[in-house]
Formats: structure tokens, C-alpha cells, sequence
């Protein structure tokens, strides 16, 4: 599951705006410089990037409007002439650097046209037109590699388009478009995935979605999150998204899939708002070997079950785990709030936590049960949402014939332990039972090295986050009552990965890890080294 979200780790977060601002006026610096040895080295590169501009114009004028088009020439011709400069050579030498960049974006608009070989014969013609006659030709032979090598590669790779997906991903780190969904579509199926929504006190909802909140960044459902929060807050509620069994095969693979599963919420809640009054079990922790159990009640039927781990990390929970225990009167949520560790699952351990779910239905049944819900925005302490995204920290307290338990609930994906630990402490002393989740958010999944993401706590303040936490927890404190809860289980139909996507990804980037270097070698280190020879 990490491999992953690591293969497609973003390692740029500037805007396609801001990347093309820098990227002309760096053109025109090195265009300046090309021009103290060569006159019309001006002139050169603006014809360059204005014909780099009409190929990607015409020939996808659906997607590509002259902004973007924009965008894809000048970073074309600022790296023509960046690779000029460097290896002192005339102006657009190293114009088959800037047509492959290009030829990349084509390839992730059209990828089973062979558009994307335009640029190559644009500037094929250029380098004649400029006297380099064997870079023309070399260019040609170069373009007919890259097209005789894509359906090898695809067969390395188990039929996937392996060269669009990665030309499709390059594209979709600058422009911050939703192209790369194209791919994930054609390895999607449409499925039926339950939620379970929960309001209380006809002011707040919770959502415990069996929807995957990925893959990355603005792809699919990786703002899925985002996109509850804000459509459920403008209904006048406060909103709580928890993670329930699956993993990135259950991810939504488009934005339609995402505006399905929020209308599908949006219109149960206008059913949802008389309840009954609230009605529970204690709050009770259950450790069997390396699974730990937290039962938790929001006042109705089916219970909280969080799972967590003692050792191993506590990441997703899969569904063929999923599907070998019994939840009985309990939801299975995804406690997500352990990233040290090894990620497993052994048979051990799904008898474990078989287990630990039965002793979870000898917990008591409240004589006077009280519940509150409270929330803080992190905003202030992280603006980008880079670890706590927009729906903040949410705290739920319950009282159980005066046992108390406390349920912290952060916007991000996991959790760094000390900060777990230091949540625990807090407030250990004041609740019998205390648990921390996240909502695996996959919004900043892909702005980073490494992971691709930042885990809660790794490097904002822990202190700061303690006081956003304190406001959460004071505002569930203050709102405790005997309040009325409604329950309803959705199953939304939607386009996601399914499990035999997601078992092609993760076969495609073991291959990858095999034969990117060469996809990279074909794509941009062959023409360096075919132009360092011949120009």
C-alpha cells in the first residue's frame, strides 16, 4: 500500500502557473546569454516555443487551451535552452530535450494516438532548417524507437500502458490537471461500497466511508475528504470523516465518482434529522497480541470498532480481513495512527482481532449515556494542510453510567507516535478510554520525498497541535447531552480501482522499479546523449 503511494510520490508542489512564469523568465535569460555568441538566438527559441505552442494547441484542443499550451511551450524551450547554455552549444541544439517534454504531455492526452510523435517531426524539420541535417535524421530514428518501444514495455508491464501512465503522472505533477484519471479508469470496475452516516444532536455528521480517501493529491478521491467536508459544513453541519475497511482498491478513480458519493450523503442527511435518543456501551479497549480494539459508541447501532496495532503500523485495514471476522453490532474503522512498523497482516492476527470483536460485545450496556462533539480548525498552524488538512481535529466524548472515553479524530494520513503518545498522557487521566484516528486523507499524498506525504506531528509543533486539540476536546465537553443520534447505511455505486486494478498497479510499479530507468533513459537521457555526439 505504501509502495504506492511512494511510486507516485510528486516531487514538484509549485503551480503549472507558477513553474511557467519562472520557466520564461529564465528563457529570456538564457536566451539573453545564447545571444552574446549568437545573434539570433532570440529569434531562434521564439519560434521554438511558438511552435512547440501550435503542436500542442492543435493537436488537443479539447483539454489544452492556449494557457495551458502556454505552460507546456515555455518549459519546453526553457529546458532547450538550459541544456544549450550548459553544454555550450548553439541555440536549439537541444531542441529534441524541449520536443520530448512536449511529446510527454501529448502522450498523456492521446495515449493510444501517435500524436504525440508531432513534436518530434516539428523538430526534425527545425534542426534541417538550421543546418543540423543529422540531428533531423537522428531525430526521426529517435521518434521511431520511442514508438516501436511502447507495446514492449506494455508487455513488460502486463498490459498496462506503462508510458502513458508515467507521461500521464509527469503531466499531471505540473499542470495539476486530472488526465492521469484517464489511466486509472481503464483499470477500474464499478462497485458497490457501503457508508455508514451518523448524526448527532441534528448538528453533526459522522461519515465512516469503506470509500478509500485516495490515490493522491487532486486525483480520484484524494480530496474526497476535502469535498465532504465542505459540501456537508455548507449544509449548517460540522463534519467527522473516518476510514473503514479497504484500501487504494477502493479508491475512487474520478471526480465523477467523488461528486456521486457526496451527493449520495448530501441527500440521506435530509432524512436523518429526528433520531432517536442516544443509546450505548461502555467505551472499551481490547488488546490481543499485536491488535488493539477500541469500542466506541456515538449512540446508536452499529458501535465503533477502531482497530490499531501494538507493533506492527496501523495502516488499512484489507478487505480480506475485512471479510474473514464478524463486526456483528459493530463498524470496523481504520484507526490509521501508527506509521513505525512493519505493514502485515498475518493469520495471527486476523484470529486476533476475530477475537478481540467478540469481546468487544461484552461491553455494557449504558443506563445513562451522554455524548458531545466538538471540532477545531488547524488552519492557522498549517495553512497548506500539508499534515491536518481542512476539516481540522474533531473530538467525540461520551459518558457511559459515568465511564468516560474520548475519541480524537485528526484530517490527516497517520500519525507520528510521539505525538500519539503524548495525546494519551493528556488526557489519560481524565477519560478511561482514549483513542487518536486519522482520516487517511491522500490530499497532500504526492508533495513530498520520500512516503510522498507528511504524517500528523512529523513536522509541525507538537505543542501547537495540542492546543488545537484542547478546543476540540473543550467544545465535546461542553456540548455533552443526552442527544438524540440517527443512523443510516448508504452503498453508493462508483467507478474505483477494485482489487484487480490495484493488483496490476502494484504488479506495474514492481516492474516499473525494473524498467523505469528505462522509460527515463528512452524518454530524456538517450537524446542527451544522441545530441552531445552529433551537434
Amino acid at each position: 500500500m505504501r509502495t504506492f503511494e511512494r511510486a507516485y510520490s510528486i516531487l514538484f508542489g509549485k503551480s503549472a502557473k507558477n513553474i511557467a512564469v519562472v520557466a520564461t523568465l529564465l528563457l529570456a535569460l538564457l536566451a539573453t546569454i545564447e545571444s552574446l555568441s549568437h545573434p539570433l538566438a532570440l529569434l531562434y527559441y521564439a519560434v521554438f516555443t511558438l511552435a512547440m505552442f501550435a503542436v500542442v494547441f492543435v493537436a488537443e484542443r479539447d483539454v489544452i487551451n492556449p494557457r495551458r499550451a502556454y505552460y507546456v511551450s515555455a518549459v519546453s524551450a526553457t529546458a532547450t535552452a538550459l541544456f544549450d547554455v550548459l553544454f555550450k552549444k548553439p541555440p536549439l541544439a537541444f531542441a529534441l530535450i524541449g520536443a520530448s517534454i512536449v511529446a510527454v504531455v501529448l502522450q498523456s492526452l492521446k495515449c493510444k494516438s501517435p500524436a504525440f510523435l508531432a513534436p518530434l517531426f516539428t523538430t526534425s524539420v527545425l534542426y534541417y532548417a538550421l543546418g543540423f541535417a543529422a540531428l533531423a535524421v537522428a531525430t526521426l530514428l529517435y521518434a521511431a524507437v520511442i514508438y516501436g518501444i511502447k507495446p514492449v514495455i506494455n508487455r513488460i508491464t502486463g498490459g498496462l500502458d506503462a508510458m502513458c501512465m508515467f507521461s500521464s503522472f509527469i503531466y499531471a505533477v505540473f499542470a495539476e490537471d486530472d488526465v492521469i484519471e484517464d489511466a486509472f479508469r481503464e483499470l477500474g470496475t464499478v462497485e458497490r461500497v457501503p457508508l455508514h452516516l451518523y448524526v448527532i444532536g441534528k448538528r453533526h455528521v459522522v461519515v465512516v466511508s469503506d470509500f478509500h480517501p485516495g490515490p493522491f493529491r487532486h486525483i480520484g478521491g484524494g480530496m474526497l475528504v476535502d469535498i465532504l467536508n465542505r459540501e456537508v459544513e455548507k449544509l449548517g453541519f460540522t463534519f467527522t470523516f473516518l476510514h473503514g475497511v479497504g484500501s487504494h482498491e477502493r479508491d475512487p478513480v474520478s471526480q465523477h465518482a467523488v461528486s456521486k458519493i457526496v451527493n449520495a450523503v448530501k441527500d440521506a442527511l435530509y432524512y436523518m434529522q429526528d433520531g432517536a435518543p442516544a443509546s450505548g456501551v461502555a467505551p472499551t479497549k481490547v488488546v490481543i497480541g499485536d491488535v488493539k480494539l477500541v469500542g466506541f459508541s456515538l449512540g446508536t447501532l452499529p458501535h465503533l470498532a477502531v482497530v490499531s496495532r501494538v507493533n506492527s503500523a496501523t495502516d488499512d485495514i484489507p478487505l480480506w480481513v475485512a471479510r474473514r471476522v464478524e463486526g456483528g453490532m459493530y463498524v470496523l474503522v481504520d484507526a490509521q495512527n501508527r506509521f513505525d512498523g512493519v505493514v502485515r497482516w498475518r493469520e495471527a492476527d486476523v484470529e486476533n482481532l476475530a477475537e478481540a470483536i467478540k469481546a468487544l460485545h461484552e461491553a455494557p450496556h449504558c443506563g445513562a449515556f451522554e455524548i458531545g462533539v466538538g471540532k477545531a480548525s488547524a488552519e492557522h498552524i498549517d495553512p497548506l494542510g500539508l499534515e491536518i488538512g481542512p476539516a481540522g481535529v474533531s473530538a467525540i466524548a461520551v459518558t457511559c453510567d459515568g465511564r468516560r472515553g474520548l475519541l480524537i479524530v485528526f484530517d490527516g494520513n497517520n500519525l507520528d507516535r510521539k505525538l500519539y503518545d503524548e495525546l494519551v498522557k493528556r488526557y489519560g487521566s481524565r477519560y478511561d478510554v482514549v483513542e487518536i484516528a486519522t482520516t487517511d486523507t491522500h490530499r497532500s499524498t504526492g508533495v513530498g520525498f520520500g512516503k510522498g506525504y507528511r504524517v500528523v506531528g512529523e513536522r509541525l509543533s507538537h505543542q501547537r497541535i495540542l492546543e488545537v486539540v484542547d478546543r476540540a476536546v473543550k467544545a465535546a465537553e461542553a456540548s455533552l447531552g443526552p442527544h438524540r443520534v440517527s443512523y443510516r447505511r448508504l452503498e453508493v455505486e462508483a467507478e474505483v480501482l477494485g482489487e484487480l486494478g490495484f493488483q496490476r498497479i502494484q504488479r506495474a510499479v514492481r516492474v516499473y522499479k525494473r524498467v523505469g530507468a528505462l522509460i527515463v533513459s528512452v524518454i530524456f537521457v538517450l537524446p542527451l546523449v544522441v545530441i552531445s555526439l552529433l551537434a
